[in-house]
């Protein structure tokens, strides 16, 4: 009885987060600004499934408890694309919420907004590189 009810417990947890987060996602324009940005309208059933089966696949391995043993190099390759993704992630929601715009006019850095977005993805990067080389070999 104890397991059946984790398992309910565990599925409505997952669907109420995974929700919350699809809805983020879709307020954001999150995929289909990127597919508009790198003009690849053709993989748009690509773009869905890849990121649904991210999702599920991420969700069972986070569900029973399954680390993953990979080589230094190919952690390092997650990492980047990890980072890829917050950046571009964080990247969206700044552009939602006019963070960018708002910090270029008030410190006059409007020809460098380059650096500024730049900037930000190299954090985010370093950030996910940290966490996969640094603190998860704890």
């Amino acid at each position: 009885m104890k397991i059946v009810l984790l398992i309910i417990i565990g599925i409505s947890a997952g669907l109420t987060v995974g929700g919350a987060l699809a809805a983020f996602i879709t307020l954001l324009d999150f995929i289909p600004r990127l597919i508009q940005l790198t003009n690849t309208r053709k993989l748009i059933k690509l773009y869905q499934n890849i990121f649904a089966l991210g999702g599920l696949i991420f969700s069972f391995l986070y569900f029973f408890n399954y680390g993953l043993r990979l080589s230094r190099i190919i952690s390092m390759i997650v990492s980047f694309i990890m980072g890829i993704f917050t950046g571009l992630f964080s990247s969206a929601l700044a552009e939602v919420l006019n963070v960018i715009p708002v910090l270029s006019k008030k410190f006059k850095l409007k020809h460098n907004l380059k650096y500024i977005v730049f900037a930000m993805l190299l954090g985010k990067m370093s950030g996910s590189f940290w966490y996969w080389l640094v603190m998860n070999k704890r």
